[in-house]
């Protein structure tokens, strides 16, 4: 299902050659006007250029030195200057962060959408985003939500700002022109943005219509996988993650809006300047984006199909170790070489569930009716694997089908070992694949007792061993 289309819509100009730092988890620093930067300590009295002192700290101060996150903002008016927070009007009552009875259900059925159209109507990020489906609560600082957005107008004289969770945004059409407190970033189709708990943005759409996925995670952060017996290279490489280069607008601006998601709710505040007035920044709590086609795949090179977690990209761990809050998975362009084997994901059910989604392309497992844009979900010992016509094809192919690449696409995964409520929304959409079922109904026995002797086939008969 495509997009419908819309005319071009732009927001401020990013410059086609937008300058980025590299590195996962490193202490960055940038100027954008070099000396903006105190030297020998954080708050001096008097900061250059006059500019205010600003800490952002994603963890708490006492946090290990390994997991403490912590940046200082120098900018020309502090964050707090600002009118008292107003619940928002109207409301969003599709952004959930408490998944309770009163708000969604639980279901073990397996399901899937298809891509959903973007509105006739004007909408920005905030107003095309809303919630699948999660589990916890922001509340708690415990639990993960999944969102999906539409978008087809940029956000105007207003910034967003998530109080909740850190947001992975996974863009499926159309780039996003994301401008952060640390800088800008242009995010297309193919990449990721993660924007920590606590930044505030602003979302253009340069190309008009625009749409994807969201993951949230409460109480935690994204980080890289460890690797284990893979070693020391492979899967997401540390320096091909990117972040902002200092950036700032000086100008007056009347009214602007501040919009906050605080549990769940919107809340807006006015203040007459852009939150995006830091001038210089340094420390390891930043906005960031990476691209998929960098990620280094690992693989089966003689047997088997491995388990999904060989393609994770980024994590956000619980306290028990090796179980995510959330896993984000993908599925890229590889070749697959393994002999004597069922290629495809085996049929299969997991403690955890799976929330998938398609960038681009098709997925292996299912020839029909997973569409880009489209999304499925597998919740908690769902079973579930290749659809009939994905399982013939391969049958059919037998074991001299040879190596072949999988190429053209972009599959992606969230994966989480809490289970999953809906929201009401989502199970009443208009896009749900009712029919998603028939996919497997097809699946035929092929069991066959030639070659097994009489007195085998009369054990099985008796119930012997």
């Amino acid at each position: 299902m495509e997009i419908k289309p819309v005319s071009k819509i732009d927001g401020p100009d990013f410059p086609p050659d937008l300058s980025y730092q590299s590195g996962f988890g490193n202490h960055l620093v940038s100027e954008a006007i070099p000396g903006a930067l105190p030297e020998g300590q954080n708050s001096p009295l008097i900061c250059p250029y006059g500019l205010y002192a600003e800490q952002i700290s994603g963890t708490s101060f006492t946090s290990p030195r390994k997991l403490n996150l912590r940046s200082w903002l120098y900018r020309i008016k502090p964050s707090v200057t600002h009118e008292p927070f107003k619940p928002r009007v109207p409301g969003h009552g599709k952004l959930v962060s408490e998944f309770n009875q009163s708000n969604s259900s639980t279901t073990p059925t397996q399901l899937r959408w298809k891509p959903a159209d973007i509105p006739h109507l004007p909408t920005d990020f905030i107003d095309g985003l809303y919630t699948v489906c999660g589990a916890g609560s922001s509340f708690l600082r415990h639990g993960f939500a999944v969102h999906m957005y539409m978008a087809n107008k940029s956000m105007d004289n207003c910034a967003f700002c998530n109080a909740d969770g850190d947001f992975l945004i996974v863009p499926q059409e159309g780039r996003l022109w994301i401008t952060t407190e640390c800088g800008r970033l242009q995010v297309s189709p193919g990449e990721i943005a993660v924007l920590p708990q606590g930044f505030r943005f602003s979302v253009n759409v340069p190309d008009g219509p625009t749409r994807g996925y969201v993951a949230e995670v409460f109480g935690t952060h994204f980080q890289l996988p460890d690797l284990g017996p893979i070693g020391a290279n492979g899967l997401a490489a540390p320096r091909d993650f990117l972040a902002p280069m200092a950036w700032f607008e000086e100008s007056s601006c009347p009214g602007y809006t501040i919009v906050q998601k605080f549990g769940g709710e919107l809340f807006t505040a006015r203040q007459d300047f852009s939150p995006f007035n830091v001038v210089a920044w340094h420390g390891n709590y930043f906005p960031y984006k990476y691209d998929l086609s960098k990620f280094c795949p690992c693989n089966t090179v003689l047997i088997d199909h491995g388990d999904p977690s060989i393609n994770t990209v980024l994590t956000a761990p619980s306290d028990k170790p090796g179980v995510a809050l959330i896993d984000f998975v993908i599925f890229p362009p590889r070749w697959v070489v393994a002999e004597h084997t069922f290629r495809p994901p085996y049929y299969h059910r997991n403690c955890m569930s799976e929330f998938m989604g398609l960038i681009h392309g098709g997925y292996e497992a299912k020839a029909d009716g997973f569409l880009p844009g489209g999304a499925s979900l597998h919740s908690c010992m769902a079973p579930h694997g290749p659809d009939t016509k994905s399982y013939e094809a391969t049958i059919a192919r037998g074991n001299e089908a040879g190596p072949y690449r999988i190429a053209d696409t972009m599959a992606f995964m969230f994966e989480s070992y809490l289970i999953p409520r809906i929201c009401p929304w989502a199970l009443e959409s208009p896009f749900m694949d009712h029919d998603y079922y028939h996919c497997w109904i097809g699946l035929k026995s092929h069991f066959k007792r030639e070659g097994m002797h009489d007195e085998d086939v009369n054990m099985l008969r008796n119930g012997h061993d």
